[in-house]
């Protein structure tokens, strides 16, 4: 392979780092969520780094037990890069390994150069994000310690360390890239088996699995010649018997590591770019299908329901939703079943647009993890019954949004307000009822609830999620989007709007603790003392706000929706 013309690279890596920027700027949520990014990846090791830099620095040369500080260092540093290419493999495959406008670039200069270009573009952004922590660790160890050497030693080592990591996880993505191009099975099921890594990775963060490959890579790798970085950055420090001769050892390693695996990252991407993507009989077909005009009986124009409808539509999830709603065809028009086919088609053929609702599932890692230590509490069966309930509402937070560019199509359709609703409604209860009330009934017998209190809590949530989805639907329909957010991979989807987001979110939180404060005279009490109000007073109005949440509110809700569908006008 011919060595890539380096000033192409670099105004390629320039140029990417600058659209990075502007997508970050582009938008108040990218922003924010690029802002509390930050408070992980660099206030926080820049505060707590920094400090104990500075205390390690303050106590050398007498720290007792110094080797185990340059053990932990050793291990450390070959830990970070096995870190770093396990979360480059992740970009990568995710899309920065992609080219922008593949047909203009591709045609202007080599591949390897524009390949070379996103590998140094990729180098930094995350040196950017990594610079100020690293400065101020090397900073602060140096002051403390009273020697320059840090100053140098650590970024350099930190900056070598980072072009390892990204080095050898650049190609492990494109890798899995290639696998989602060639491979039709992976291709039809990545966003399915993308949930399951996910599901994977945040259990081993819950129970002790994470910890566990973390020791068990600091003892295997810390005596081999990857973990050289370790001395390499204690180097010249008071009282650490780091070794010079490891120190170069690391410089070598990293000047044979880098061109060589530079080289098989970028031959893994030009051949990627000029590789054909598998093709799936599912993918065409729902291609066929989307290109349909529902009529007024909510089938496609054009052919019956059963020629070019939804069953014809990606004949697994279909044949399966038609089995789920068979039971209800006595009771549902044909236009409803219709509507809720096509909701769950949409849902199977872009899963990635609802994915936003795992996020919430980090804030049941403290009891999640308290479950897998010690048990499940009282308190895991109400909270997994209050996020089953907001999670199935989310599904369907978008639904004049979620219709795109046949919203004219369905509203001429004829399908009447109430059973675009019904529809909507359906489409995610009659997937989030069971599994929610599922979940809640086996926390509950887990926990220290007596059983009439968990089947009571198991009943309850089956008609949370059903009282709460109509108000997601009540909600989407009053502050609906319709434009499109890039979500991953340069893939624009539909997403709920943010007020509504805010609106259901703040909604089923008032109802839930009106109903908590209605339910405990003890917090009831609490509360009217710190607000001045009698306890009694506080559990009255908790209650009512409770009824207003579960009961009023999807009543006038469904209403209004199924009145404002029928007189929507498209602009």
């Amino acid at each position: 392979m011919k060595v890539p013309d380096l000033s192409h690279a670099t105004r390629i890596a320039r140029v990417e780092v600058r659209r990075s920027v502007r997508a970050m700027r582009s938008s108040g949520t990218r922003t924010i969520a690029f802002g509390f990014a930050l408070l992980f990846w660099v206030a926080a090791p820049t505060l707590v780094g920094g400090f104990l830099a500075y205390r390690l620095g303050q106590a050398l040369p007498t720290v007792p037990f110094e080797f185990p500080v340059l053990d932990l260092a050793r291990g450390g540093t070959a830990v970070g890069w096995v870190g770093l290419a396990a979360l480059a493999a992740a970009r990568s495959a995710g899309g920065k390994s992609e080219v922008d406008s593949p047909e203009g670039i591709l045609t202007t200069v080599p591949a390897r150069d524009a390949a070379l270009g996103l590998l140094l573009a990729e180098y930094v952004r995350m040196a950017l994000v990594a610079a100020i922590p690293v400065l101020t660790i090397a900073g602060a160890l140096a002051v403390g310690a009273g020697v320059g050497v840090p100053l140098l030693a650590v970024p350099a080592t930190a900056a070598l360390v980072l072009a390892v990591g990204l080095t050898v996880g650049f190609p492990v993505g494109i890798a899995v890239n290639w696998l989602t191009m060639r491979v039709p099975w992976v291709a039809r099921h990545k966003t399915a088996l993308l949930v399951v890594a996910g599901g994977l990775y945040f259990f081993a963060f819950v129970s002790d699995t994470f910890n566990e490959v973390v020791t068990f890579l600091q003892r295997a790798l810390r005596d081999t010649p990857l973990a050289w970085f370790g001395d390499a950055a204690l180097l010249g420090l008071p009282g650490i018997d780091a070794v010079a001769v490891h120190a170069l050892g690391a410089a070598a390693v990293a000047a044979v590591l880098l061109p060589t695996l530079a080289g098989v990252g970028i031959r893994a991407a030009t051949t990627v770019w000029y590789t054909d993507r598998a093709q799936t009989t599912e993918e065409t077909d729902e291609t066929r299908a989307d290109a349909g005009v529902r009529g007024r009986d909510g089938t496609p124009a054009g052919g019956t329901a059963r020629e070019s409808g939804p069953a014809s539509e990606g004949a697994g999830a279909t044949s399966l939703g038609e089995r789920a709603l068979a039971p209800l065809s006595g009771l549902l028009a044909r236009p409803t079943r219709t509507l809720t086919l096509a909701v769950w088609r949409r849902t199977k053929r872009a899963p990635i647009r609802v994915l936003y609702v795992a996020y919430p599932l980090f804030f049941l890692y403290a009891p999640l993890r308290t479950a897998v230590e010690s048990g499940v509490s009282t308190l895991l069966p109400v909270m997994v019954a209050l996020y089953g309930t907001w999670a199935t509402g989310a599904l369907v937070l978008n639904p004049l949004g979620d219709e795109g560019s046949v919203l004219p199509a369905t509203l001429l359709s004829g399908i009447g307000g109430r059973q675009f609703v019904v529809a909507h409604v359906l489409s995610a209860a009659l997937v989030g009822v069971p599994v929610v009330a599922l979940a809640t009934a086996v926390t509950g017998a887990l926990s220290p609830l007596a059983p009439a209190q968990w089947v009571a809590l198991t009943a309850a949530s089956a008609l949370l999620v059903v009282a709460g989805t109509v108000l997601a639907v009540a909600t989407g329909t009053l502050l609906p989007r319709f434009g499109t957010v890039e979500v991953f991979r340069s893939r624009e989807v539909t997403m709920p709007s943010k007020g509504a987001f805010a609106a259901y979110s703040l909604a089923l939180l008032g109802g839930a603790v009106g109903a908590v404060v209605a339910l405990l005279p003890a917090l009831a009490g609490f509360v009217g003392g710190v607000v001045g109000v009698p306890g009694v007073g506080v559990r009255v109005v908790g209650g009512l706000v409770a009824v207003l949440v579960a009961v009023v509110g999807p009543v006038a809700g469904f209403r209004w929706a199924a009145r404002t569908f029928e007189e929507f006008v498209v602009d």
